[in-house]
C-alpha cells in the first residue's frame, strides 16, 4: 500500500488558518513555510497536502507558531472523495513541481554553457574550478528541496535528472583538464620552504602579499 493511501484512496491534510493583518511579516512566514512544504492552496488561507508523518509534524508546528501570532489554525484529515477529484488534485501537485524543475533545469544548462565558455577560453584554474563547483553544489540542493515535497512523481524529474547528470560529467571533464595543466600540477607538486624562525619578523611581514 502507497504511504498515505487507504483502501478509499489517497489521505490528505487539510490546513486552514487566519492570520492578523499586522505585522505583515507574520503573513509572508506562514505562507513560505507552506510553500516550502510543497502544499497546494485550495482557496485562500485554505492548504492541502498528503497525510504523510514528516508534513503532519510540520503542519502541527506550524499550527502552534500561529496561535502564538494570535491567529487560528485548523488541522484536519479528509480522504479523496473519488478518482477524478483525487487525480486532478495531484496534477495540481505534479504542475507546481514541474515549474520548479523546469526552472531548475534552465540553471543547470547555464552552468554547462559557462563550463563550455570558460573551457573555450582554455581558463583550467582551480579558482574556476572551485567556482563551478560552488554553483553544482548549490544545483544539487536545490534539487534536494524540489524532491522532497515531489510526493508523486512528477514527469518532469527525469528530464531534470539527465540534465544534472550531462552537468557533472561536463564539470567532471572540466576538472580533469584543471589537472592536467603543466602550471597547475607544477604548483601542487612546489614544495613549500620552511620557515626561519631566527628571521626577524620585519622582513617576513609581506612574504604572503
Amino acid at each position: 500500500m502507497d504511504e498515505g493511501r487507504d483502501n478509499g484512496g489517497q489521505r490528505w491534510l487539510l490546513f486552514i488558518y487566519r492570520v492578523p493583518q499586522e505585522p505583515p511579516g507574520r503573513r509572508t512566514y506562514v505562507w513560505r513555510q507552506l510553500k516550502g512544504l510543497g502544499a497546494a492552496y485550495l482557496q485562500q488561507a485554505a492548504t492541502i497536502l498528503p497525510d504523510r508523518p514528516e508534513l503532519r509534524a510540520a503542519l502541527t508546528a506550524l499550527e502552534r507558531r500561529i496561535a502564538e501570532y494570535d491567529g487560528e489554525a485548523s488541522l484536519l484529515e479528509t480522504t479523496s472523495p473519488n478518482a477524478t477529484w483525487e487525480q486532478e488534485t495531484i496534477t495540481r501537485f505534479d504542475e507546481a513541481r514541474d515549474a520548479e524543475y523546469a526552472e531548475l533545469y534552465e540553471n543547470v544548462e547555464r552552468l554547462e554553457d559557462e563550463i563550455a565558455r570558460e573551457s573555450r577560453r582554455g581558463k583550467f584554474t582551480f579558482a574556476e574550478l572551485e567556482d563551478l563547483e560552488a554553483d553544482w553544489e548549490k544545483l544539487v540542493r536545490w534539487l534536494h528541496r524540489i524532491a522532497v515535497r515531489d510526493f508523486f512523481g512528477a514527469p518532469s524529474r527525469v528530464e531534470t535528472d539527465a540534465v544534472l547528470d550531462r552537468a557533472r560529467a561536463a564539470l567532471d571533464g572540466f576538472t580533469a583538464r584543471v589537472y592536467d595543466q603543466p602550471d597547475t600540477t607544477e604548483e601542487m607538486a612546489l614544495p613549500v620552504a620552511p620557515r626561519d624562525t631566527e628571521e626577524p619578523a620585519h622582513d617576513t611581514q609581506d612574504v604572503t602579499r
